[in-house]
C-alpha cells in the first residue's frame, strides 16, 4: 500500500477559478494538496506520468475519487481513472462512472457510461458525458429521473423518466435542457417533446412557466389556467396567469408577493369580461353581469418582538366573484376583510381592528347584511397580586358596528309570535311566505340598520386559598361598565296578516349600563389510591351574587348570539359570549366531577351538574332581538342537568360525549358524542349530534346528525379517505368524499370525490371531482370538475 501527498505539477490548479467539477461551484483551497493512496505508485520521470493501480483513492479540496486505477501527467494535467470510477464532491454530488478522463483541478472532462446522483435525491446517467467551462455538462443520451431504482429489480425502469437525445446541465445559468426528450411513465413513452428546460435542482426559485390547471363547471366551461412566475430578485417575484374558459372567456390574474426584513406584503388583481352572463343562475351576482373583477392585499410586520402590524383587503365588483372563479387566496365562502395591530405582553394583550365581513354567497340576506366593525377594541391585563393576594384582570371592549342595509327576516316574524301568543310554527311562517321555515340561518337573520357603539369595561378579583381540611375557596369580586350610543331599527314587515305584531323596531338611544357582582366557588377533591389506579371525587358549588341587568334586551346584541349550556361553561360568571348582554341575578352552580387514571394509561373525566335562578330576573327569560337563552336549558329558575364524560386510552382510542336533560321530565335536549381510534396504519372518528325541537328558533322537529371520517395507509406509499354526512331526522345524505392517494420519493397522486348538500340551505351544494399529479423536481398539476354548477 503506497500513501503520498503530490505537490509538484499541481501549483498551477490551485491558481484556477472557482471550480465546479462535474456539478459543483466549490472553492479549493489555495493550500490543498493531492493526497494519493494505492496498492501501487509508480512514476515515470521522464514521461512526468505517475500510475497509480489497485484500490486507489485520491483526496483533493474535498473532492474524493476513487477507482481501479488511475494515470495522472504532470505534462498535460489530466487524471485517467479506469474501472468502477466514483467522484464524490464537495456538493454532495456523487458521480458513478466506467472511466474518466478529467483535468487535475476536477473542473472539466469526459466521463463514460456515467451516473450522477444529487443530494436532493435526484439522478442524471448518460452513455458519456463532457464537462467544459468549469459549470457546463452536456450528458449523451442523458436521462433524467427522481425516483430511486427498484431495490428487488434495479434493471427494472423507474415509475417516471426523462429520456433525450442530449441533456445540458449549465450550473452557472443553474438551468437543465433537453433536446429531443421523451417523458416516459414505467418505461413507456407518453410524451414528446423536440425541446424545454427546467431549473437545476438546486434551485428553489426561478422564473418560467408553471404547471397548468384545468378547471370546469357548468356555467364557466372549461378552462385551462397557465401561470407565469417571475422571480425578481431574492426578497419579492410576482406571478401572472391568464385562464381561458370556453363560455366565459379570458380571466387575467397577477400577484406581487415581497418579504421585507420585519414582515412581507402581497398585491393582487383579477378580472374578466364575461361572454356569456346568461350561462349563471337568474338573480345572482354573476348573472346578467359583464364585467367583474377583485383587487386584494394582505400583510404582516413585526414592529418588535411585542407589536404586529397586518391586513387582509378584499375589494371585488360583486360578492361573489372570487369564489365562482377560485381566485387563489380568496376562494372561501366566508372572508373577513381587515386592518390590525396587536400587541402581548407578559400579562396583558392589545387587539385593535376594522373589519368588513365578506360573504361569497347567493344569498341575498347572509352577504348584504353583515355589519362594518370600525373599529373593534380589546384589551385584557391580568396582575397577579396586586389586592389581598388575589389577582386582577382587566378587560376592556369597544365595539363600532355599521349596517348600511337591513330587512325584515323570518326571525322576527318569530319573535313577534313569541310575544304574542308564546309559539312560532311552521304554518306561520308559510303564510308569511317563508318557503323553507326550518333553515339553519334563520336565528342568524335578525339583524337591524344603523350604528352601535358600545364601550366597555370590567374588572374582577379572584384568589383560591385551601383550608388544611382539603376544602379549596374561590372568592371574587367584579364590576363593569358600559357606555353605549344604538340608532337601528327595521321598518319593513313580512305580510300583512301579521302587521298588527310587526310594527317594527327602532333603538335611539344612549347611555350608561352597569354590573357588580360577587362570587364565591366552593370544592373539595377527595383522593382514592390503589396499587393500580387514582381516583378523584370533587363536590363543586358557587354561589353569585348581581343585580338585575340593565336594558335587558332592549339594546342590539351583535356578539352575543351564541349559547350552548353544558358543563363547559357550568361555572361561568357570564354565560354570554359577548359583551351586548350581561348575565344578571343571583345564581347557584352546583356540579360533581370524577377523575380517575390507571397505571394501564387510561384515563376517565366526567361531570354532571345543574345551575338554578335564586333572586332577580332571569336573563336567559328576556327577550332580545336575537332570542339568545330560549331553550338553552338556562330560562328555567332551575335549570336542565349537564353532563360530560371523556375516555382516553392508551391504544390511541379516546370517546368523549356531552348532553343536556329537561329538569323535569329528564328528556334529551341535545347530546353531543365522537370516538376517534388512530394507529400509525390510519385513523377513523365519529360524531353524533342531537338537538331537541326549538320552535323559537324555527325548528320545530329534533335534529339528528352523525358525521364519520376515516383514512387507511394500504401500502407504504397508498393511502384512502373517506367521510360521511348524514341528517337522521330528514334521511338525507348531507355529505360525503372518498379519496385515493399516492407519494413516493418521486410522485405523488391523489383523486377526490366531494358532494355536500345542506339541508337547511346555508351554503350551496357542491359536487366536485379533483385530480392532482405531482413529479418531483418537474411539475404539479391538478384538474378539477364541479358536476354541480356553483352558480
Amino acid at each position: 500500500m503506497a500513501l503520498c501527498a503530490l505537490s509538484a505539477g499541481i501549483t498551477a490548479a490551485q491558481a484556477q477559478e472557482p471550480l465546479g467539477a462535474l456539478g459543483a461551484g466549490v472553492d479549493v483551497p489555495s493550500d490543498a494538496q493531492l493526497f494519493l493512496e494505492a496498492d501501487t505508485v509508480t512514476y515515470d520521470r521522464d514521461a512526468a506520468v505517475v500510475t497509480a493501480d489497485g484500490g486507489v483513492q485520491i483526496d483533493y479540496g474535498g473532492y474524493k475519487l476513487v477507482a481501479r486505477k488511475v494515470v495522472y501527467n504532470q505534462k498535460t494535467k489530466r487524471l485517467l481513472a479506469v474501472g468502477d470510477v466514483e467522484l464524490q464532491q464537495p456538493d454532495g454530488n456523487k458521480i458513478y462512472a466506467d472511466g474518466a478522463d478529467i483535468t487535475d483541478d476536477f473542473a472539466d472532462g469526459f466521463i463514460k457510461a456515467m451516473r450522477l446522483e444529487t443530494p436532493d435525491n435526484t439522478r442524471f446517467a448518460a452513455t458519456g458525458a463532457v464537462r467544459e467551462e468549469g459549470s457546463v455538462t452536456t450528458f449523451e443520451q442523458g436521462v433524467y429521473t427522481a425516483c430511486e431504482a427498484c431495490a428487488e429489480h434495479p434493471d427494472r425502469a423507474p415509475l417516471w423518466q426523462v429520456k433525450a437525445r442530449k441533456i445540458v446541465w449549465d450550473q452557472k445559468k443553474k438551468l437543465i435542457y433537453y433536446y429531443g426528450a421523451k417523458f416516459e411513465i414505467f418505461g413507456q413513452p407518453i410524451a414528446y417533446f423536440p425541446y424545454f428546460q427546467q431549473a437545476d435542482p438546486t434551485v428553489k426559485r426561478k422564473s418560467g412557466f408553471l404547471p397548468p390547471e384545468f378547471k370546469s363547471s357548468d356555467s364557466l366551461g372549461y378552462g385551462l389556467r397557465v401561470p407565469y412566475f417571475f422571480a425578481l430578485s431574492d426578497s419579492y417575484d410576482a406571478t401572472v396567469a391568464g385562464t381561458y374558459y370556453s363560455k366565459q372567456g379570458f380571466l387575467g390574474e397577477v400577484e406581487y408577493r415581497q418579504a421585507m426584513e420585519n414582515g412581507f406584503f402581497t398585491l393582487q388583481a383579477a378580472g374578466i369580461s364575461q361572454n356569456d352572463p346568461d350561462a349563471f343562475t337568474r338573480d345572482t351576482p354573476s348573472f346578467d353581469n359583464v364585467d367583474r373583477g377583485m383587487l386584494a392585499s394582505t400583510g404582516r410586520f413585526d414592529l418588535s418582538d411585542r407589536w404586529t402590524f397586518g391586513w387582509d383587503i378584499l375589494a371585488q365588483s360583486d360578492r361573489t366573484f372570487s369564489n365562482v372563479y377560485g381566485i387563489e387566496n380568496f376562494t372561501s365562502l366566508y372572508h373577513t376583510s381587515e386592518v390590525y395591530l396587536t400587541g402581548l405582553g407578559d400579562q396583558s394583550f392589545f387587539n385593535l381592528r376594522a373589519q368588513r365581513f365578506d360573504v361569497q354567497s347567493d344569498d341575498e340576506f347572509t352577504s348584504e347584511n353583515q355589519a362594518d366593525a370600525l373599529p373593534i377594541f380589546d384589551y385584557q391585563r391580568i396582575d397577579p397580586s396586586s389586592i389581598g393576594g388575589g389577582e386582577v384582570e382587566v378587560n376592556v371592549n369597544v365595539a363600532s358596528l355599521s349596517r348600511d342595509d337591513a330587512r325584515n327576516t323570518e326571525q322576527l316574524l318569530c319573535y313577534s309570535q313569541f310575544i304574542v301568543n308564546g309559539g312560532c310554527n311552521s304554518a306561520a311562517a308559510l303564510a308569511a311566505g317563508v318557503s323553507t321555515p326550518f333553515r339553519d340561518d334563520f336565528f342568524d337573520r335578525s339583524v337591524l340598520e344603523g350604528d352601535y357603539t358600545r364601550a366597555s369595561t370590567d374588572a374582577t378579583w379572584r384568589r383560591t386559598m385551601t383550608t388544611d381540611g382539603g376544602l379549596v375557596i374561590t372568592p371574587s369580586a367584579g364590576v363593569r361598565g358600559d357606555v353605549y350610543r344604538a340608532d337601528m331599527s327595521l321598518d319593513e314587515r313580512i305580510g300583512d296578516s301579521y302587521a298588527n305584531y310587526l310594527d317594527g323596531v327602532d333603538v335611539d338611544e344612549s347611555g350608561f349600563r352597569g354590573m357588580a357582582n360577587a362570587a364565591v366557588m366552593v370544592r373539595y377533591p377527595v383522593v382514592f389510591e390503589t396499587a393500580s389506579s387514582s381516583h378523584v371525587i370533587e363536590p363543586i358549588g358557587q354561589l353569585i351574587v348581581r343585580p338585575d341587568e340593565m336594558k335587558a334586551g332592549r339594546l342590539p346584541n351583535e356578539d352575543a348570539q351564541s349559547l350552548v349550556f353544558s358543563t363547559a361553561n357550568l361555572f361561568s360568571e357570564d354565560r354570554f359570549s359577548g359583551y351586548d348582554r350581561i348575565e344578571g341575578g343571583t345564581r347557584a352552580n352546583v356540579g360533581l366531577r370524577y377523575a380517575g387514571t390507571f397505571t394501564t394509561g387510561y384515563t376517565l373525566d366526567a361531570m354532571v351538574g345543574q345551575s338554578y335562578h335564586l333572586a332577580g330576573a332571569n336573563p336567559f327569560d328576556q327577550a332580545d332581538l336575537a332570542l339568545v337563552g330560549y331553550d338553552s336549558g338556562l330560562e328555567t329558575d332551575r335549570s336542565d342537568y349537564v353532563t360530560s364524560l371523556t375516555l382516553s386510552t392508551p391504544v390511541g382510542l379516546s370517546l368523549g360525549t356531552q348532553a343536556r336533560f329537561d329538569e323535569e321530565t329528564f328528556e334529551n335536549r341535545r347530546t353531543d358524542v365522537s370516538a376517534a381510534y388512530g394507529n400509525s396504519r390510519g385513523s377513523v372518528s365519529v360524531a353524533y349530534s342531537f338537538i331537541g325541537a326549538q320552535e323559537i328558533y324555527g325548528f320545530p322537529l329534533d335534529r339528528r346528525q352523525v358525521t364519520t371520517s376515516a383514512s387507511l395507509k394500504l401500502t407504504s406509499e397508498w393511502t384512502a379517505s373517506a367521510s360521511l354526512g348524514y341528517d337522521l331526522e330528514n334521511s338525507t345524505l348531507i355529505s360525503r368524499s372518498f379519496g385515493l392517494g399516492y407519494l413516493d420519493e418521486c410522485f405523488s397522486a391523489m383523486a377526490t370525490y366531494t358532494s355536500t348538500e345542506d339541508a337547511y340551505r346555508q351554503t350551496d351544494a357542491q359536487n366536485t371531482v379533483l385530480f392532482k399529479i405531482g413529479l418531483r423536481t418537474i411539475a404539479d398539476t391538478e384538474f378539477e370538475y364541479d358536476l354541480s354548477d356553483k352558480e
